[in-house]
């Protein structure tokens, strides 16, 4: 390894480490896509395997277990498996497992084939976010975490739109057949990653070294709330406009589209977090968001153009929002970093599992008003929670793994 400063020096990205983001942003790009894409094929889906769109929902709904559990069960281990090799071999399974989900003859067997891709996201997306920390300078580590992070901006601008237009051509089974390609690409080119002769620690991270970490059990808290209110809205924004206005499912394409170019559009600010320190940012970015929540009731009510608007917005402020939690989460010492990310993947997926059984059933009684009004407190909540930190508390400067 070979030190790497913050000093002007620093300011801006080697050839090499632009090349190794790129790699990364793919593989958060495939596996967005992968995830994101059953939406728009669900009705055809439910049709071809003879069962009803819920039970389509529910075999999707194992996707998220298993990236929850994958995530959790292998967090304290995965700063003792070598970065490349675990990517490399995490993407292969996901590749394997969409290959049977195109083939599955029932519900069950894509259910299980769909569990398959949640275990495998579940250890590339943690393992993609500690790398992003390990391959960054720190005074560049925000804009890393910035590029990579764009991957779900490429995914909801590319992946569902083309995966919707694509399954006119081959039907959603071809779908995964080609996204299954994609992810065996994507294993391809992590073979560029740099590599380690062994792991960065001697023995697996316990739960309690991780959590242990200055701030992490705080940021933790962070991302639970703030995930909550980001599913509970997503979710069910869709179903509220199509009450509202008779509308077709191309309507949550559109809001999907304009949120992905707002979420990729903001990587270009994304110095502002290095230079200003993502703890300074990090309350007045989450009051925003809760603003953005508020004000959704109210533009749903004015029409669907003004809902697809106030979608960019959005996407630029949970782009920071998502960068603020996730660059402070990577900006440990290595050899906890990889069982902290595993650690957020899995609470991550928890508010996923939490918004759609507790925010749904404030939905079904009360109307998406009051669900706006309840994820805007949740994002008052993680703002209060970041206040009151100081620069010093940030973690000190890593080196860079050249």
């Amino acid at each position: 390894m070979t030190e790497t400063t913050a000093g002007p020096a620093a300011a801006r990205f080697s050839g090499a480490q632009s090349r190794h983001l790129a790699c990364l942003m793919l593989g958060i790009a495939v596996v967005g896509a992968q995830a994101l894409m059953v939406a728009p094929m669900l009705t055809d889906m439910a049709r071809d395997l003879g069962v009803g769109p819920a039970v389509i929902g529910r075999a999707h709904g194992v996707y998220g277990a298993g990236v929850a559990l994958a995530a959790l069960a292998a967090a304290p281990r995965l700063d003792l498996w070598p970065r490349r090799a675990t990517l490399i071999a995490a993407m292969a399974a996901l590749a394997l497992a969409l290959l049977t989900a195109s083939f599955a003859g029932n519900w069950w067997v894509l259910a299980a084939a769909m569990g398959a891709c949640g275990l495998a996201a579940g250890i590339i997306l943690p393992s993609v976010y500690a790398l992003a920390g390990d391959l960054s300078p720190p005074a560049l580590r925000a804009r890393a975490v910035g590029r990579v992070i764009t991957g779900w901006s490429l995914a909801l601008v590319l992946g569902v739109p083309l995966a919707a237009f694509l399954s006119e051509l081959f039907g959603w089974r071809g779908v995964f057949a080609i996204m299954a390609g994609l992810a065996a690409l994507s294993a391809f080119t992590f073979l560029i990653l740099p590599g380690r002769s062994e792991a960065l620690s001697a023995a697996s991270v316990s739960y309690r070294q991780a959590i242990t970490q200055p701030g992490v059990v705080r940021l933790l808290l962070v991302t639970l709330a703030y995930m909550i209110a980001f599913y509970g809205t997503y979710t069910f924004l869709s179903d509220h406009l199509r009450g509202l206005h008779d509308a077709g499912a191309g309507l949550g394409g559109l809001i999907a589209l304009s949120y992905g170019l707002g979420f990729g559009a903001a990587v270009a600010f994304d110095g502002l977090l290095d230079r200003l320190g993502p703890w300074r940012l990090a309350a007045p970015v989450f009051v925003l968001i809760a603003g953005i929540y508020l004000v959704q009731p109210w533009a749903a009510a004015a029409g669907p153009l003004a809902i697809v608007l106030l979608a960019a917005p959005w996407g630029v402020l949970n782009h920071f929002g998502l960068n603020i939690i996730v660059s402070l989460l990577s900006g440990g010492p290595e050899a906890t970093c990889g069982a902290v990310m595993g650690l957020y993947s899995g609470v991550t997926y928890i508010a996923h599992f939490i918004a759609g059984a507790v925010m749904g059933l404030v939905y079904a009684d009360f109307g998406f008003t009051v669900l706006a009004l309840v994820a805007g407190g949740w994002l008052v909540l993680a703002a209060g929670m970041m206040m009151g930190r100081s620069p010093s508390s940030q973690p000190s400067p890593r080196t860079y793994p050249g």
